[in-house]
């Protein structure tokens, strides 16, 4: 039987310009319409294939929050009637286009989390990704929201760029705790392949990503921050991402949109093509492939693999014989990663 699908997670590729470190399907549309007749497809496919309420919602990009106002209310409008009562609905958002009528626009189709994309506080790095917004953008960004009762807000931030140093971590997690944000993620600067750094041949310094990771796990916990995933936290555990816990427990969700992916019924889709047709490439995984997903997602919590759910069980007891016990421990019906900054070693350790 299939199981039932909680979590639904929407494409948009758009944006008004790219960041030097992204590697998503993205691009800035040539013209408006364009952009109309992408939501449009992908409201008439939510429409066809989606037969159930989500628990989760994650509209992620690319851009969402720099579509019209026009199609951002269409696409809102159609996620709004495929949502449980008690749905975690995420947008992602850049800050230099949350204005009052957006956020009016979040609070009325239940819009109830904000994923904003900060980066850095250092304007002049934000600069050198090709950022466009503005310390003061962040700031009257968390305030419309508030204002608004969206609460609960996360902020995403890149650390290990060979510009930044421990004191511009230092006020990256400053500006965290002045404003009481509830939820934060940092992410090493990975070069991707189509990403323009990585076109313009700049390399990292392993030491300094080291370094400056070390840094935030110093001072995260010491600002008394729940690390629950290698790179997210969280103040409490009712701000913890629904949605990307679907991931880390590789629940089923589903993907729609140019560049989303989805997983049903052990098949792992993406779709690829451009914004006028979208094809659909599914890969059905083997046990082998399955369990080495949830292993290598679960292990990615702080709180590991659940031996109680039947799932995590099949998956450990199917690779525990070539896992390195000296990585990992069994602790009150979990397994867990000694040191959750090692998942690299234990899967080496399996493979």
């Amino acid at each position: 039987m299939a199981k039932k699908v909680k979590s639904l997670y929407i494409h948009i590729p758009f944006c008004k310009s790219i960041c030097t470190y992204c590697d998503f399907v993205r691009e800035i549309p040539k013209t408006q319409n364009q952009e109309d007749e992408y939501i449009n497809i992908i409201c008439n496919q939510i429409k066809k294939e989606v037969k159930n309420k989500f628990m989760t919602i994650y509209i992620g990009g690319g851009t969402p929050n720099s579509l019209s106002f026009n199609n951002l209310k269409k696409m809102l409008t159609t996620c709004n009637k495929i949502k449980n009562r008690c749905c975690e609905f995420t947008i992602e958002c850049n800050p230099e286009f949350v204005d009052e009528d957006q956020v009016k626009l979040f609070k009325k189709y239940g819009v109830n989390r904000i994923s904003l994309g900060v980066q850095c506080i250092n304007e002049y790095i934000n600069k050198k990704f090709n950022r466009k917004h503005s310390l003061n953008d962040v700031s009257q960004a968390i305030k419309l929201l508030r204002k608004n009762n969206i609460k609960n807000i996360s902020l995403d931030f890149i650390y290990g760029y060979k510009l930044m140093s421990l004191k511009d971590i230092q006020n990256d997690i400053n500006f965290v705790i002045n404003n009481k944000i509830p939820h934060v993620s940092f992410y090493s600067l990975e070069l991707k392949n189509n990403s323009i750094l990585a076109k313009q041949h700049y390399k990292n310094d392993e030491l300094k990503i080291e370094e400056q990771f070390d840094y935030i796990i110093k001072k995260m916990k010491a600002n008394k921050f729940i690390r629950y995933e290698v790179s997210n936290w969280c103040i409490n555990k009712n701000y913890q991402s629904k949605h990307n816990l679907c991931y880390w427990n590789t629940d089923d969700w589903k993907g729609i949109g140019l560049g989303a992916y989805g997983f049903e019924n052990m098949n792992y889709y993406h779709y690829v093509g451009n914004t006028k047709k979208i094809n659909k490439i599914v890969q059905h995984y083997t046990p082998h492939e399955y369990y080495f997903q949830v292993l290598m997602m679960g292990l990615r919590l702080a709180k590991g693999l659940n031996l109680k759910n039947k799932l995590h069980a099949d998956a450990f007891n199917y690779f525990k014989n070539k896992i390195d016990s000296n990585l990992i421990m069994v602790k009150n019906n979990h397994v867990i990663a000694r040191n959750i900054n090692q998942i690299d070693e234990i899967l080496i350790s399996i493979i």
